[in-house]
């Protein structure tokens, strides 16, 4: 029986850098950190062979990302082209406070946005974002005085 969904999981390719990105700007907490994993069962479980990678698992607000550096095999980077519309997972969506004030702190720091944060419906305001690797994620900031919330 399924309790709930434990993490989100992106491949990256710096993990000291991915870490700074998700704790340093968008302020979640790196939980714990392993370097250099290897063995039998990992290989079993993700499916490759002679597999060397470094894990990091960062949470808050209820949430966990684990950041996962492959030294073996190396990955195909994240497609500079992807588009909303393509298969597979898209992006990940922060709820927020403040939007707009994020938004300019976050570009102050070089973060690259599509648009600034805009009104997508009464009560959504919300903006994309890329990590290091060019991973979408959305800032989204509901209203509670326009009867909206995230449910």
């Amino acid at each position: 029986m399924i309790k709930d969904l434990h993490h989100a999981a992106i491949s990256v390719s710096d993990l000291d850098k991915s870490i700074r990105f998700y704790r340093n700007l968008l302020g979640m907490k790196l939980e714990w950190r392993m370097d250099h994993r290897q063995g039998d069962s990992l290989e079993r479980v993700v499916g490759m062979k002679n597999v060397d990678v470094s894990i990091a698992l960062l949470s808050g607000w209820g949430s966990r990302i684990e950041l996962l550096q492959y030294h073996f095999p190396r990955g195909k980077s994240y497609p500079a082209n992807k588009l909303q519309c393509d298969k597979g997972i898209i992006h990940l969506a922060f709820q927020v406070e403040n939007i707009d004030d994020l938004y300019k702190r976050l570009l102050a720091q070089g973060v690259q946005f599509n648009a600034p944060p805009l009104v997508l419906r009464p009560g959504v305001k919300a903006t994309y974002f890329h990590d290091p690797d060019g991973m979408t994620l959305e800032l989204v900031q509901y209203s509670e005085k326009e009867g909206m919330s995230s449910k």
